[in-house]
């Protein structure tokens, strides 16, 4: 794989060079959810977008059951608080101690989101794992080619 040409559904038949390989943890997942952060025009800001359902594309879901879909708009001059955090997690479906988890990552996707000059931050799936724990293990992201003189280390 290291040093080959990628393709895949999302690169195209040209595919893409693979040049870095991450690894992760082998985990097991007990339940997936969607989470997003979009610039969105019509709020004039962020937005979060979440699910209960993950794991699949999030037009799948939307076009299954557009109540699964859960939006909340971020004043872009206040940014994320906790309140809004865990009220997006409790809407996902986390329960007790795993709100405050998924809160936590929540709020610092948001920071990478605006730290980065990101247009879009999306987590797919969102797992709960079987020990628990909450965790990203897939996501992609977007970055504004306008920011590209203060996002060197990105572009």
């Amino acid at each position: 794989m290291l040093g080959k040409t990628l393709v895949t559904k999302q690169t195209g038949a040209e595919g893409k060079p693979n040049n870095i390989l991450l690894l992760a943890e082998k985990v097991s997942i007990e339940s997936e959810k969607y989470f997003a952060i979009l610039m969105d025009r019509g709020s004039g800001g962020p937005l979060l977008i979440g699910s209960k359902t993950g794991g699949t594309s999030i037009e799948d879901i939307a076009a299954a059951d557009p109540s699964a879909i859960i939006k909340q708009p971020v004043d872009i001059k206040v940014g994320m608080t906790t309140e809004i955090a865990e009220k997006m997690a409790t809407q996902m479906g986390y329960t007790g101690g795993q709100i405050q988890e998924a809160a936590t990552l929540i709020t610092n996707l948001y920071k990478v989101f605006i730290e980065c000059d990101c247009t879009m931050v999306e987590i797919n799936p969102l797992a709960t794992l079987k020990d628990g724990r909450v965790l990203v293990c897939d996501s992609k992201v977007g970055f504004d080619d306008n920011a590209q003189f203060r996002q060197k280390a990105i572009h």
